[in-house]
């Protein structure tokens, strides 16, 4: 029988310690993420809301063979140091040319700014390739607005996104995405290769576009 004790079937209930919730709630706790940052301190019983919402959650850094984690800030200034040359620099709110390969996973872009790190990736499919554009930063942060246009070899026509990135704390092979690109095996060129122009706003100048469920 259920909420019974199987030995002695006294009834079981749930019962609240309400001196023992005062306690806790009293008791103060840092952030997993000091190391990195954080100073924030807090009840007990908000540690896991404040975790899932730390603007100092580790991020790792996209490339396959480095291993360092730290602060959005933290990376940024560690690729800049040791990996300049490893990404496709660009400015906010200026038109940038990229060129993707028609096999290549991903592409790193850097900000010159501030450093931000952003991820144009690439999936192969049986119409042509999808892509997508991310932010390697705390998932909870606010999106940033970009553009991405893509151009036929023959300038006859193109295509248009518009959407929001969506952040992540590391580079993954199928992210989270507001919109994706389709672009048609015909818009590569002869070297395989798909040009286009990224057009990325600051998230600060975009403020009155809100993503869906108002994140």
């Amino acid at each position: 029988m259920r909420n019974r004790c199987p030995s002695c079937m006294t009834p079981i209930g749930y019962s609240r310690c309400r001196a023992i919730e005062k306690v806790l709630e009293s008791v103060k706790v840092t952030c997993q993420n000091t190391k990195y940052g954080c100073k924030e301190a807090f009840s007990y019983s908000m540690k896991q809301k404040h975790g899932k919402a730390c603007l100092f959650a580790p991020c790792s850094c996209p490339l396959p063979d480095c291993d360092f984690e730290g602060s959005s800030e933290e990376l940024s200034a560690h690729f800049g140091n040791v990996h300049k040359y490893s990404a496709t620099r660009f400015l906010y709110d200026r038109l940038a040319p990229i060129t993707l390969g028609v096999s290549e996973k991903f592409l790193i872009l850097r900000e010159e700014t501030d450093g931000s790190l952003f991820i144009l990736h690439n999936k192969v499919e049986n119409l042509g390739n999808v892509v997508t554009l991310s932010r390697i930063g705390p998932s909870t942060e606010r999106g940033f607005f970009y553009e991405l246009t893509v151009k036929a070899p023959s300038d006859v026509s193109n295509l248009r996104l518009q959407s929001f990135t969506k952040s992540t704390p590391k580079r993954v092979d199928s992210p989270q995405s507001l919109g994706f690109l389709l672009v048609p095996s015909q818009f590569s060129c002869i070297s395989r290769q798909i040009k286009m122009d990224l057009r990325l706003g600051r998230s600060d100048r975009f403020s009155y576009y809100q993503r869906p469920g108002g994140a």
